[in-house]
Order: structure tokens, then sequence, then C-alpha cells
């Protein structure tokens, strides 16, 4: 019986894939495990990467190549019906098992209580065009209560890095039909908003991953049109499970408030002038932050000189 499928999306990590697949199968674990790999039609050679690992290793990969791009979560939810394990670890291909009882830990944890949704852990962030590493970035939201852990989740201001899923309740609580109906693309909030509304969780206080930022990232896109877009599916998702679990204002109130402040600062980032006027006036408590990126976006002076900080 195949305890945990090792859920592995890839998309033009030609850089990356090949470590991250060695960081999988350097892991000491004392249970039966696949990897479930599904390329969403990457341009360079990640595919191939991924198909001389199946032949090394025939009945521990799955992989296909999707015919037409699928999007994150659609390749997710496609990639999730081809998994036979009972739990669920969510892995990009860029991204590293940096300890080698990662896997073996967290599954331990999901063991030990049926009820859990999922058991999240802790990564560094490696920002890879200056090279440095931040050692476990998310160690404050590991280890905050689990009252704050669940509105920072609510608020989207955590992701599934090193995150692992018990499969049956991924199933019978998200609802991944209406999300695709809604042309979301985006993985990591639906899911975890749904499981924690509705299942336990619990949390490794340790640093087990390592997270790659770079520009070539979907999530940190240095393009206006795909960091606009993402922010306004979060605004669309957020304002649907305010109704759908009947948020408290102050949650409402926080997150409408950070998402203006964050779309001002994309319009000053990508000099945006009309954007820029049109955000900073709906601003009804403005910082000196916010004075700063609405004159980036009307100036490009301004804007260079904001770079420069």
């Amino acid at each position: 019986m195949i305890e945990l499928s090792i859920l592995l999306i890839t998309f033009n990590n030609e850089n990356y894939i090949e470590e991250t697949i060695l960081s999988i199968l350097n892991q000491n674990l004392n249970f039966k495990y696949e990897i479930v790999a599904s390329d969403d039609c990457s341009k360079d050679t990640t595919f191939e990467i991924l198909k001389e690992y199946k032949n090394k290793y025939p009945d521990l990969f799955k992989i296909i190549k999707n015919e037409s791009q699928l999007g994150i979560l659609k390749n997710f939810k496609a990639t999730l019906d081809r998994c036979q394990g009972k739990y669920i670890f969510d892995l990009a291909g860029d991204d590293i098992l940096s300890d080698k009882s990662a896997l073996q830990i967290i599954v331990d944890a999901l063991q030990k209580d049926e009820k859990l949704g999922f058991v999240d852990s802790g990564y560094d962030k490696l920002y890879e065009k200056h090279s440095k590493l931040e050692f476990f970035g998310n160690k404050n939201l590991i280890n905050t209560s689990e009252d704050v852990y669940k509105e920072q989740i609510l608020l989207g201001k955590t992701s599934t890095i090193g995150v692992c899923f018990n499969k049956n309740l991924l199933y019978k609580y998200v609802d991944f039909d209406t999300y695709i109906k809604m042309d979301i693309t985006i993985d990591d909030y639906p899911i975890l908003v749904d499981l924690i509304m509705n299942t336990n969780f619990r949390r490794i206080n340790q640093s087990l991953h390592l997270y790659r930022i770079h520009d070539q990232s979907y999530s940190h896109s240095k393009c206006f049109e795909k960091q606009y877009f993402l922010a306004n599916q979060m605004k669309n998702l957020f304002d649907y499970f305010s109704k759908k679990y009947n948020f408290e204002n102050n949650i409402i109130e926080s997150y409408n408030k950070t998402h203006l402040k964050q779309i001002l600062f994309y319009a000053g980032f990508f000099e945006n002038k009309e954007l820029g006027k049109k955000v900073f006036l709906r601003i009804t408590s403005k910082s000196i932050k916010d004075y700063i990126h609405y004159w980036a976006s009307q100036n490009k002076f301004i804007r260079k000189l904001v770079s420069l900080i």
C-alpha cells in the first residue's frame, strides 16, 4: 500500500528539477511512496529530465505531460486524481526537501491523528537573484497561536510550501469543481481555507524545506498583468469565502485594506498612472508608503528613486 504520494507539478523547471528529484530520492523513509508528476507544457527540457528518472525508477515515478496547458489549480486536481497515496505532499518543481527526514517527520504526524486535514512545516527562503538565504522564513507563522495561524490563512498570508494533506479530507472538503468553474488558477489558498475551516491541523516546528524565490516562478513574476491578475483572483476567492464561511468583519476589513495597498504598490512599481490614482483615492487610511507608491505611479523619476531605496 502506498502511504504517500508526492504531487510534483512542473513548468519550465529544467534548472531546478533534478535537484528537486534528488532531494526526494535521498529521503529516509519507512513507508512506500510514489512520485506523481504532471508537466504543464514546459518549453524546456523539464519533461525529458523527468523521463530519465522514470526510466531509472519505473515503479516509483508516474509522469505525464499535459496535452494543453491547464494552469496550476487544474493541474493540481488532475495530478491529485492520479495519486494512490493516503497522504499528499505538494511539491513544486523548483523547491527542495532540505532535511532527509522531512517526509518521515510529516507523515508520522498525520498517522497519529486521522482528523488532521494537513500538516504544515518550516522552510528556508532562497532569494536566488541575490543568493540570499533566510533561514526558517515562516518561523513566526509556525509558532504563533492556532487562532492567529488560522486568521493568516484566511487572509492569504501563507502558502503550501512544506504542506502535506490527508487525501480523503481533500476530496471531502475542498470544492475543486467550483473553483475551476470560477477560472481560478491559484491552488494553495482555496485548499487551505476549505481545510482549515473544516478539519484540524498541525505544525512542525522545524525548517525542512528550501523555497526558491526567483523571477521565473508564477507568483513572483516581474509582470504587471500577472501580478494584477493574481491579486484580483485572490480578492474574488476571499469575497467568496467571506460569504461561505461568514468571516468576521475585522478579517474582511483587514483583507480589503491590504488588497488596496497591494494594488497601489503594483501601480507604483509598474508606473500605472490611472490605476495608481484610482486606488489611492479608495484608501481611507493612508500611510507614508501609500503616498510614495502613489507618487511613483505618477512620476518615473520618483519611481527610479524608490527603486534605489
